[in-house]
């Protein structure tokens, strides 16, 4: 298959997952980080083959989002949500150069950092505004939104932060032999050395910012060995069929996609670009009658009962993000 075939897979894939789900800049049932990744597909898509209905479709979301949670994000208890948003309108910024995209983003990117760093647990930021633990899944998506803020705005304070949320990760929640990425840390300190597919990712896709910034082999070598414990431990190299459990799980692997098909064309790496084009394939095989593929991309999407906006979305990023 060449790179129009797939791209025409993937075009078809946005579109299935719209005529279920997308109402005029809102994708139903979509809490608000359901929302603010499946507004980064959007983002890859431009990216990645273009198309002038992606930017359009950025101004709809925006609209909505503005009017489904205000301008400020603050009355969301979560830090990890808010940073995702602010990734996805930072990328829509440097897509488009439409400033109210980065005025959104770096407003509230600065409120959360602001209620959610501190040097308690040897710094990084807190998951959630009650402060009980410190997690990667807030850690480095901050650390990357920091890092394209900096480059959107300019801004190189914005560096610092990125250097700081990464360098935690890396210091508590990573395994420098293996690749292996952790979860958290509670308040006694105890780390919870479980690994997903979200993590992996953003640790991958942190990683490979700070390393187009500053040149330094470190970024590089983590992000190579995060993505082989991906590929080579987490999935013996198959097609990955799981993470199908509870709300927020199944959407995991389409963030993973994103970050290791940057990677990969960042540093030419074949192995990872066929790993990922593998699962693409396979998801694609196993869709529905309406186009829709659930999150195990090696198992038949049925084709009756209801299904979830977010898992749905995780083999449109990897269709999206392996072309």
């Amino acid at each position: 298959m060449d790179r129009q075939e797939r791209i025409a897979l993937a075009k078809r894939a946005i579109e299935d997952h719209k005529r279920e789900y997308y109402r005029q800049g809102e994708y139903i049932k979509a809490d608000f980080w359901d929302f603010a990744e499946i507004f980064e597909i959007i983002d890859d898509a431009y990216e990645n083959f273009g198309g002038e209905e992606y930017p359009k479709m950025f101004s709809e979301m925006y609209d909505f989002a503005i009017s489904a949670y205000g301008k400020t994000w603050e009355k969301n208890p979560f830090n990890d949500d808010i940073m995702w948003l602010c990734i996805a309108l930072t990328r829509a910024y440097i897509l488009t150069g439409e400033k109210k995209y980065l005025d959104s983003a770096k407003l509230n990117f600065d409120m959360t950092w602001e209620r959610a760093y501190s040097v308690e647990l040897g710094g990084g930021l807190w998951w959630r505004i009650e402060n009980r633990s410190k997690n990667t899944c807030v850690n480095c998506p901050a650390s990357i939104a920091a890092s394209l803020i900096a480059k959107a705005s300019g801004d190189e304070s914005y560096r610092e932060k990125a250097s700081l949320a990464l360098e935690w990760v890396t210091k508590y929640m990573y395994e420098e032999d293996t690749g292996k990425v952790y979860d958290a840390m509670n308040l006694s300190g105890k780390v919870n050395t479980w690994s997903s597919t979200y993590n992996q990712g953003t640790f991958i896709g942190s990683n490979m910012l700070m390393y187009e910034y500053t040149g330094d082999e470190k970024y590089l070598e983590r992000a190579k060995k995060a993505v082989s414990y991906t590929i080579d431990v987490m999935y013996g190299g198959r097609v990955m069929d799981n993470e199908d459990s509870g709300n927020d799980l199944p959407g995991f692997k389409g963030i993973l996609a994103r970050w290791m098909y940057r990677f990969a064309l960042f540093t030419k790496d074949e192995r990872t670009l066929e790993w990922l084009r593998l699962n693409a394939l396979s998801a694609y095989n196993n869709k529905n009658s309406r186009g829709l593929m659930n999150t195990r991309f090696a198992t038949k999407t049925e084709d009756d009962g209801e299904f979830d906006v977010f898992s749905m979305s995780a083999a449109v990023s990897v269709l999206v993000n392996s072309i």
